[in-house]
């Protein structure tokens, strides 16, 4: 048949020759030279020169929070600021509006090196509008005295298990919300009520309005529209709740979803058993157009910087203390057996090589039950792991779910205080990417947008070039064809798509990506590499060429 759409003059990763790549409907029907493309055109086709741009298959972001990255667009990104003077100027254009003013992607080091936010000092700086700061991990929020009085935890509150508002010698809260139920209590107080974070947390909002309803798909075909400008063609949704479940499905049904997407329905300990019942029948709710379920999540810890991730040995300076997992062991088996029974595959947090380890044990434990099959459970992270654990990965088909972006010193991260928390004798099991690879377990990159810049160059670029922050510290750095593939076949694989997508053939599915500039950079200090068109399912979703003209 002759093609529909035609790329013609593109460069390819194992060809020196021009490329070019012909679509009919919605698959690759053809790829060869450049001089033989003629004869793949007819009346209809639509042909786009690509100028010499390297052909790709569409990325596949493994892990993204498509609501809470779409919110999170018209707020104000902190990633750049180090300084009490930098914050002030940055906050100084919103301090006289309304309600509750809502920031994000915050470092540790936000009010300058070796320090750590609370309530006085953004006092300081705004001291009437309140204020909630979301941290660079998410699991972390500071919020100024305005917020807390508004939202009723300036005398503390309990936050559950596993969540905490931090107080003060003083009897008053700090400012310091860790992990997500503690968040929560400020951030329902901005205008989205916090919905984009519930699913996170594994809870629903209490009640939605139309309008409301309305402009949460906003939100959600906002970040839709900036995956595709990223040339991300799949993602992996990880924070389903019911409420978020039914967002999608809606929109997937009226041909809303341009992407494919994937959502993990999010289960916790504190749930009860007839909700976690509730969200595994909803994970096993049939393909809608390019939606996709199948999947359960859950979280093993925290985080380094809240000395919430669960580790192997002791925090530095923190004798007999390793953190908590968020799982009893017997409960986490027991979850585990039943999503494997159902079919279903498990993806769950780790960050701490001793929550990473009660993963393996949980999904050796459903094997043990249910009996080997390609169940692809995955592991989310993994900041840290425990040499004894490596081979357990592949022994047991455990897909490495990954973000390059995480490391500190990486895309602009600070080394510190992360790496004071994990400890110097510690530094060579962290972010093993390269070791994972060697020993032939999956590996799957991703963002953890909008924990992280979606750039998938941004996320090469790092995979590529990391440093290591000692000497004896393994270099974990991979290959431009090793980033490559865990940002496409890596995430099909993950994804049971592998005959589908994450790679060019004819046959497979005509998600292209078009990347002008210089492949090559990825490797050096400033890539030049942009996105030019992005194409899902054989339909043009970003062309950058036509929006320039």
């Amino acid at each position: 048949m002759l093609a529909d759409l035609l790329i013609r003059n593109a460069r390819g990763l194992d060809r020196d020759d021009p490329v070019a790549v012909a679509v009919v409907g919605t698959r690759i029907g053809w790829i060869g030279a450049e001089d033989e493309a003629d004869a793949q055109i007819g009346n209809e086709t639509r042909v786009i020169d690509a100028e010499g741009a390297f052909v790709l298959p569409g990325f596949c972001d493994s892990h993204v929070h498509l609501f809470a990255g779409g919110a999170s667009l018209p707020q104000l990104n902190l990633a750049s600021v180090h300084s009490a003077e930098a914050l002030a100027q940055a906050l100084a254009p919103r301090a006289e509006g309304e309600g509750l003013l809502c920031c994000y992607a915050a470092n540790y080091d936000l009010l300058g090196p070796g320090t750590r936010p609370d309530r006085h000092a953004l006092d300081r700086i705004l001291p009437n509008r309140p204020l909630y700061i979301a941290a660079t991990d998410y699991h972390c929020a500071w919020a100024n005295t305005a917020a807390l009085a508004a939202a009723g935890v300036l005398q503390g509150a309990d936050a559950g298990p596993g969540a905490e508002v931090v107080m003060g010698k003083d009897g008053l809260a700090t400012g310091e919300l860790r992990e997500f139920a503690a968040m929560a209590l400020v951030k329902r107080l901005s205008a989205t009520g916090g919905r984009e974070d519930l699913g996170i947390a594994g809870a629903e909002p209490d009640s939605v309005s139309a309008e409301e309803r309305t402009r949460d798909k906003a939100a959600i075909a906002a970040a839709l529209a900036e995956c595709a400008r990223n040339g991300i063609t799949a993602v992996a949704n990880m924070d389903g709740n019911l409420y978020q479940a039914d967002l999608l499905e809606e929109m997937a049904e009226a041909g809303d979803l341009p992407i494919r997407v994937s959502l993990a329905m999010t289960l916790t300990a504190a749930q009860s058993d007839s909700h976690r019942r509730a969200l595994m029948d909803r994970a096993e709710t049939s393909p809608r157009g390019n939606l996709r379920f199948g999947r359960v999540k859950m979280f093993m810890d925290g985080v380094f910087d809240t000395w919430t991730a669960f580790r192997t040995d002791d925090y530095p300076g923190r004798p007999g203390f390793r953190g908590e997992p968020l799982f009893p062991p017997d409960l986490f088996a027991a979850i585990c057996v039943e999503a494997d029974r159902r079919g279903l595959q498990i993806a769950t947090h780790a960050v701490g090589d001793g929550a990473v380890r009660a993963v393996l044990d949980g999904y050796a434990a459903a094997r043990a039950a249910n009996g080997p099959r390609d169940a692809r459970h995955r592991i989310e992270h993994i900041d840290m792991l425990h040499p004894d654990d490596l081979p357990r990965l592949a022994e047991l088909g455990v897909v490495a779910s990954m973000q390059p972006v995480h490391p500190p010193g990486s895309s602009g991260l600070p080394l510190e205080p992360t790496i004071g928390i994990m400890g110097p004798d510690r530094w060579r099991d962290t972010f093993p990417w390269r070791a994972i690879v060697d020993s032939g377990a999956t590996l799957a990159f991703g963002t953890d947008w909008p924990v992280s810049p979606l750039s998938p160059v941004n996320a090469l670029h790092s995979a590529m070039t990391r440093h290591v922050w000692a000497d004896g510290v393994p270099d974990q750095r991979l290959t431009q064809a090793e980033a490559l593939i865990a940002y496409a076949a890596g995430g099909a694989h993950a994804g049971f798509e592998e005959d589908l997508r994450g790679r060019l053939s004819p046959g497979c599915a005509a998600d292209l990506v078009l990347m002008a500039g210089d492949l090559q950079s990825l490797a050096g200090p400033s890539p030049d590499l942009v996105v030019r068109l992005t194409i899902c399912d054989g339909k043009v979703l970003y062309d950058a060429v036509a929006l320039r003209g």
